[in-house]
């Protein structure tokens, strides 16, 4: 073989063959800033009518979110340190490291649950014991699409992403099967 890349034989990280019609990528990195994690944010969170004017904060080593919940019609405004951002099979996961009101005043976990209520059936998960805040974006994803976030990094005004080695069955788009 050759030292020419276009000569090497092309497998999947796990050495696998590739299936046919599938485009995969390396590992690979890109950052959002706060307007666009901000919108994101929103269009989850579209269909939750207790929560108000939600956006999206990243500074070096901090991501927060604030957001005005309304419990019986009285606005309270929140605010949610996360951090350890994970994403696996079409799940977004956050650790909520605290949530407080008045940047001070603890919030229970219990606001959280309400919330999950809230959301439609399958959307939010809050594993109490550890913290965790699970979003289902399988709705927004293409169908075939296999990628893993490796980890993120906040930096000023944006977060940047760092995706493992992944790829997309692009039969069902090219209306063909393997």
């Amino acid at each position: 073989m050759t030292g020419d890349p276009a000569a090497a034989i092309s497998r999947t990280p796990e050495n696998e063959p590739v299936p046919d019609l599938t485009a995969r990528w390396s590992a690979l990195s890109f950052s959002l800033d706060e307007k666009a994690l901000t919108a994101l944010a929103r269009r989850m969170a579209a269909e939750i009518p207790e929560l108000d004017d939600l956006s999206v904060h990243a500074a070096p080593g901090e991501l927060s979110v604030t957001v005005v919940v309304r419990r019986f019609g009285v606005p309270l405004s929140a605010r949610a340190s996360l951090s350890q951002i994970r994403f696996k099979d079409g799940f977004l996961a956050f650790v909520v490291e605290s949530v407080d009101a008045l940047s001070f005043i603890p919030i229970p976990d219990a606001l959280i649950g309400i919330l999950v209520e809230k959301a439609p059936p399958g959307l939010l998960t809050y594993y109490k014991a550890d913290r965790i805040l699970v979003v289902n974006v399988n709705e927004w994803l293409p169908t075939g699409l296999d990628v893993t976030l490796d980890r993120a990094e906040f930096g000023r005004g944006e977060v940047t992403l760092f995706v493992a080695p992944g790829r997309f069955d692009l039969s069902r788009i090219l209306g063909e099967r393997p």
